[in-house]
């Protein structure tokens, strides 16, 4: 009996071992997906406020003359890249006369996922605003 007590030292090792790349796994896919849901987050809010930021680019000469109110397609676009920029945030912005469309991507760098080659996770969001004649 005491022979055999003595062929199994070590095997708690590598069950310990195993356990534990096990349990780092999880903990880095719980903090690294935290890092993509953030990312998702802030790039839909900042397209959320790039579009809304385009789409109070009036065309003045519309409102003043009492014709058709429409957005100036120019300036819209610029403002809403300007939100992007200052926000640090990459980006596309498209603006007609009634509306404009914003799609945004953050990307952040990742803890352990890095440790198997994925060094950042990127989320993306997307919004529109329009221009409402009432």
């Amino acid at each position: 009996m005491r022979r055999r007590l003595r062929d199994d030292q070590g095997s708690i090792t590598l069950g310990l071992v195993v356990l534990t790349l096990a349990l780092f796994a999880a903990v880095g896919l719980v903090v690294d997906g935290g890092a993509k849901v953030r990312a998702v987050q802030q790039a839909t809010r900042v397209a959320a406020e790039a579009a809304r930021a385009g789409a109070q680019q009036v065309n003045v000469s519309g409102v003043q003359t009492g014709g058709v109110t429409t957005l100036n397609a120019v300036r819209a676009r610029s403002a809403a890249q300007a939100v992007l920029a200052d926000a640090g945030v990459t980006g596309s912005v498209t603006a007609t006369a009634t509306q404009v469309r914003v799609s945004a991507s953050v990307t952040r760098p990742t803890v352990f996922l890095g440790l198997v080659g994925t060094n950042s996770v990127t989320g993306t969001g997307s919004a529109q605003a329009g221009l409402t004649i009432q």
